[in-house]
C-alpha cells in the first residue's frame, strides 16, 4: 500500500506541474484527488505536501493547505516546513508570522532544501550581512533554483561586483528565465559590466521573443539598427532565431 501511495503522490506532483501547460494535465489532476486524499489521509507524508500544494496553488485554500503542511512539519518534512513557512510569511490561510516563518525556513534550509535557502535569503535581504545572504542564494542556486541566480545577479549589482552579477544572470538566462534574458540583453548593450556587445546583446532580446516575451523587441529594433547585418544575422544563429534574426534586418535595413 505504502508503494501505490507512494506512486499516487508522484502522479499528482508531475500532473501539478505539467498543469501549467494545459488543460489535459488539469483534468487529469482533479480526477487523481480523491485516491491522492485517501493516501494522505492515511498519513503517507508525500501525499500529504502534494495534496497541499494543489490546495495552495490550484484550489485557492491555503487554510487547508496549511493543516497538511503543518502535519508534515510536525514529522519532520523539510517541504512541510519550508511551505509552511511560505504561509507565514504571506499571511495565506495563517496569521502573518515572519518570525515563525523565520525558525520554519531555518529549520528546512539546515536540512539541505534550495528553496528554503532561497526563501530565508529573501526574508534576510536588506536586514542581515549581505554575504550571508549572498551564501544562502548561492547553495539554492545550486540546488536548482534558478530563481536564486537572479536575486543574487540583482544582490551582487547592488554590492557593484557586475562581472560575477552578470555571471549570475547569464546562468539564469542560460536556463531559459526571459527576466534574466533581458537583464543580460541590456548589459551587453550598454557595457555595464565593462564590456558592450551589440551582437550579444541582439541575441538575447532575440531569445527573449523566442519565448514569448516580446518586451524587449523595440530595445532589439534600436540596436539592430546600428549594427550591420551580418552581425544581426550572427546573433540570430547564436540564439537560434535564424527567421527572426532576417526579418528584423529587413525591417531595420530602411532605417540606416
Amino acid at each position: 500500500m505504502t508503494e501505490e501511495f507512494s506512486g499516487v503522490a508522484a502522479t499528482a506532483a508531475a500532473l501539478m506541474e505539467q498543469a501549467h501547460h494545459g488543460d489535459a494535465a488539469a483534468d487529469r489532476l482533479a480526477e487523481t484527488l480523491p485516491s491522492l486524499t485517501a493516501a494522505a489521509e492515511s498519513g503517507h507524508m508525500d501525499a500529504q505536501n502534494v495534496l497541499g500544494g494543489i490546495l495552495l496553488e490550484w484550489m485557492d485554500d491555503p487554510s487547508g493547505a496549511a493543516v497538511w503542511f503543518r502535519k508534515t512539519a510536525e514529522r519532520g518534512s523539510a517541504t512541510g516546513k519550508r511551505s509552511l513557512g511560505h504561509l507565514y510569511a504571506n499571511g495565506l490561510g495563517v496569521p502573518k508570522d515572519l518570525a515563525e516563518a523565520e525558525r520554519l525556513f531555518e529549520e528546512a534550509a539546515a536540512e539541505g532544501d534550495a528553496h528554503a535557502r532561497f526563501n530565508l535569503a529573501q526574508l534576510w535581504w536588506g536586514k542581515a550581512d549581505p554575504q550571508a545572504v549572498a551564501g544562502l542564494l548561492r547553495s539554492a542556486a545550486e540546488g536548482g533554483v534558478v530563481d536564486a541566480h537572479v536575486v543574487l545577479g540583482d544582490l551582487l549589482a547592488a554590492m557593484d561586483q557586475d562581472a560575477e552579477a552578470l555571471r549570475s544572470y547569464l546562468t539564469a538566462a542560460e536556463s531559459g528565465h526571459d527576466g534574466a534574458m533581458y537583464v543580460v540583453a541590456r548589459w551587453y548593450r550598454d557595457g555595464t559590466a565593462g564590456r558592450a556587445d551589440s551582437v550579444e546583446a541582439l541575441k538575447w532580446f532575440l531569445r527573449m521573443i523566442r519565448v514569448g516575451n516580446a518586451d524587449g523587441l523595440h530595445e532589439a529594433i534600436d540596436v539592430a539598427r546600428r549594427v550591420s547585418d551580418e552581425e544581426i544575422r550572427r546573433a540570430g544563429e547564436l540564439a537560434g532565431c535564424r527567421a527572426e534574426a532576417e526579418a528584423m534586418a529587413g525591417t531595420v535595413r530602411k532605417y540606416r
